[in-house]
């Protein structure tokens, strides 16, 4: 009995203290607690309401409102899993915690879901909550996770009677300090982000990813504060011109438009990809223009034909530091035709693939490695590694050129995995490849520190 009263004892001594250090964090001022609030998650700082009369209503006074439910959507596509009825009880979720809000001053909302034109309405709701506060950050992400866009997405703005690009301009009188905009799978016109570029002074970051109605797009003024732009896949595209003095990043992954850069003298980072992307690798001369000031430069590529993977006679890339190929290829491609980008760049210090494809890889002859020493190479990243031909006259070259070669990860996860429950999933493709791996790191880079995943 009394084993059982000192355990009672002791329970009750806990509780105690536990009650006591809830009660002591009570007694911090409400913009204090609604400070730690905002460091959680939404759905998280939303269950703190149970805890006392005094934390019902707190969250809903946080600064930010993330609504990111992409690793959920990823889950559930990568596993067969029912959509419909989520995509409805998401947009509930959104339009539930919009309506509850009390915060006096909104600074970011964030919206990440697959939802298609059968949400207008509620998409024009919360479009309307946003302009209602003077948001630093504002992203409408409704793509899936295939790396495709909405069939039939919905519109920025939609107006009652029917999909329209135009709107009150008197919507922008609360967007001075906005300085991100991210739109994703939602239809926007020219004229809407034009607006946005000349009536948010402070705008540093403008993402459009698969917009049906992005036909034509001006970014020009002197006065523009814009450092990144990325323009993904709008493939009605007919026209980009850019003269922005102070944007560092370019991405653009579309159709061929000729070189859009009219003026963009700070410009360090480029990604390319698509049609847009296969033209400056067929005429490598266009990046001469702005090839001495960048540092890191992405291409995201087909590669089709092997005969078609000869070398290129690129312009010197004097400053580039980190470059990044992101391939879909076909069963007898070969990527040594890049070598003379990685030689054309002497200061590079990382070399980054990221292998995709549709066929398993064939077993060929390797082809013939050029030898060509690069003297400041020193990390080199291999995602989708597989350890066939491909891969392995990569691996070739770089063990007889990076003679400054410090660190070199095999990865043999699909890159078209990550970020879902596949991402670690073993399969003989995967076995085989870290199987080779091991092989190369034994033979090969002795003095190098390996990882492989």
């Amino acid at each position: 009995m009394k084993r059982n009263g000192r355990t009672s004892s002791g329970s009750s001594k806990e509780k105690k203290r536990f009650d006591l250090s809830m009660d002591s964090i009570s007694q911090l001022p409400n913009d204090i607690l609604v400070f730690i609030l905002s460091r959680l998650t939404l759905e998280e700082a939303a269950r703190t309401s149970t805890l006392s009369h005094k934390w019902r209503f707190l969250w809903a006074y946080i600064p930010c409102l993330n609504f990111d439910a992409q690793k959920k959507l990823r889950d559930l596509q990568f596993a067969d899993g029912n959509l419909e009825s989520d995509r409805r009880q998401y947009a509930r979720w959104v339009s539930q915690v919009i309506n509850s809000y009390k915060g006096p001053n909104l600074e970011t909302l964030i919206i990440r879901f697959n939802l298609d034109s059968r949400f207008q309405c509620d998409v024009d709701k919360w479009v309307q909550f946003a302009f209602q506060w003077n948001l630093k950050m504002f992203e409408l992400n409704f793509s899936d996770c295939y790396d495709s866009g909405q069939y039939d997405p919905c519109f920025f703005p939609q107006l009652s009677n029917g999909p329209n690009e135009h709107f009150p301009r008197v919507m922008f009188s609360n967007s001075s300090s906005l300085t991100t905009l991210k739109l994703v799978s939602i239809n926007v016109g020219g004229e809407v982000l034009e607006c946005f570029l000349t009536n948010c002074l402070l705008l540093e970051v403008l993402c459009v990813e698969y917009s049906h109605s992005l036909v034509n797009l001006r970014v020009v003024g002197a006065s523009l504060k814009l450092r990144q732009l990325d323009v993904y896949m709008c493939n009605y595209l007919e026209s980009l011109e850019i003269s922005a003095p102070n944007l560092e990043s370019f991405k653009y992954v579309g159709p061929w438009l000729g070189m859009p850069m009219k003026n963009a003298p700070k410009l360090l980072e480029t990604h390319f990809g698509s049609e847009f992307g296969l033209e400056i690798v067929d005429n490598c001369f266009l990046l001469s223009s702005y090839s001495s000031r960048l540092q890191k430069l992405v291409l995201d590529l087909e590669v089709d034909f092997m005969e078609n993977q000869g070398r290129r006679e690129w312009p010197l890339l004097a400053n580039l530091r980190e470059l990044e190929l992101i391939v879909l290829a076909e069963g007898h491609s070969t990527l040594l035709g890049f070598t003379s980008l990685i030689e054309a760049s002497p200061c590079l210090q990382k070399f980054s693939l990221k292998l995709d494809y549709n066929d398993m890889f064939e077993q060929r002859a390797l082809g013939m490695v050029p030898k060509s020493p690069h003297q400041h190479l020193k990390v080199v990243e291999l995602v989708g590694f597989v350890g066939k031909p491909i891969d392995l006259e990569l691996v070739q070259y770089l063990y007889e050129n990076a003679i400054a070669l410090e660190e070199i990860v095999f990865d043999t996860r699909k890159p078209r995995y990550m970020g879902t429950i596949f991402e670690n999933e073993q399969n003989p493709e995967t076995r085989a490849g870290q199987k080779r791996a091991s092989s190369l790191q034994s033979i090969l880079f002795s003095g190098v520190k390996v990882t492989i995943i």
